[in-house]
């Protein structure tokens, strides 16, 4: 378990990942700045927390897909493995309940997914079904999700404000594409690096990024092992409303405290939550939370993850802790 000064810590960058050290100070009550680089140079050096950044396809025109899939018995941990390394399939879950893996899927558009998913995924020796469902809108992903170790004050006084209102959408280029793959492998990577890596002036890589995260096509995050925060369950639950409370209801369930992710689909299940928590008997609370307080949602199934494999391009141990990275390469895809 990490401490309670190190989960202030996370807490500050993620609410902004590349705060300066200073500031973070500031909003944890230390003096020095330094000794908190320092500790998060040990978090970061063992797995524990990390940052990234990736494109958010739908507001680029892609596609982000939640791919279920079936496995000959005993080829589970080696098909997950196996679609781990790949750069378009950017998390893989291995779960229990009437599905194997849960997979997300970034791609540019509907032909390089359906590409993607026949001659890759399908092709994978030991899978022996998938379905796909659409992602159609997000009312929360992990980038929003926080721990609340802190006070407001500390939040308002880190936020950036990049989110709140957000510019008009950008044309990006070649440069901003290297920009963000640089800041996916490191999302706290100083303009000085980054702009020496992509080519460009310190003044440009500033810009660009600033221009990218104001009109939230790109987004930072910082990520932490879950069973390092006391939430080492994961459950995705999948469910049903009218066409006409999707939104009310999905809006609704993104508010709730343990849902990192809610989306919803196309498919059998129009709406799909995402939730970490504490126990395995907390699944059947949430559910019941999640149907008392929003009467219209039918829930149908709940995988349980079993262990995730990766996350958002970084692979993970068995105990949630950051090993290795794929890129997530979605325009290539």
């Amino acid at each position: 378990m990490l401490s309670e000064s190190d989960l202030a810590l996370v807490n500050a960058l993620q609410v902004w990942p590349r705060a300066s050290w200073s500031a973070v100070a500031t909003s944890l009550g230390v003096r020095s700045a330094e000794a908190v680089a320092r500790r998060w140079d040990r978090l970061a050096a063992r797995g524990d927390a990390w940052t990234t950044a990736y494109f958010r396809a739908l507001s680029t025109g892609g596609t982000v897909a939640l791919v279920t899939a079936r496995c000959c018995p005993g080829t589970k941990e080696q098909v997950a493995t196996t679609l781990a390394e790949d750069s378009c399939c950017i998390s893989v879950e291995i779960t229990a309940g009437t599905q194997d893996l849960l997979l997300t899927v970034a791609a540019q558009d509907l032909e390089a997914l359906n590409h993607y998913l026949v001659q890759h995924v399908e092709q994978v020796p030991g899978l022996t079904a998938t379905t796909t469902a659409l992602v159609t809108r997000f009312y929360s992903e992990g980038a929003n999700w926080r721990l609340h170790a802190l006070g407001a004050s500390a939040h308002v006084a880190l936020d950036p404000g990049f989110g709140q209102q957000p510019a008009p959408s950008i044309a990006f280029t070649g440069l901003d594409r290297k920009l963000a793959g640089l800041l996916s492998a490191d999302g706290r990577t100083s303009y000085a690096q980054l702009a020496d890596e992509a080519g460009t002036s310190q003044a440009t890589a500033r810009r660009r990024i600033t221009a990218m995260l104001r009109s939230r096509v790109l987004a930072l995050r910082c990520e932490v092992a879950a069973p390092l925060v006391g939430l080492p369950v994961t459950a995705t639950l999948r469910g049903r409303v009218a066409a006409l409370d999707v939104d009310r209801v999905g809006a609704g369930l993104a508010g709730l405290a343990p849902v990192r992710m809610c989306a919803a689909v196309t498919g059998e299940h129009n709406l799909v939550a995402t939730v970490w928590l504490p126990s395995i008997s907390a699944i059947q609370q949430f559910e019941q939370a999640a149907t008392r307080n929003f009467p219209a949602l039918v829930v149908h199934d709940t995988l349980v993850n079993l262990r995730t494999v990766k996350r958002m391009g970084r692979l993970l141990d068995r105990s949630g802790r950051a090993t290795g990275f794929v890129p997530m390469r979605v325009w290539s895809c």
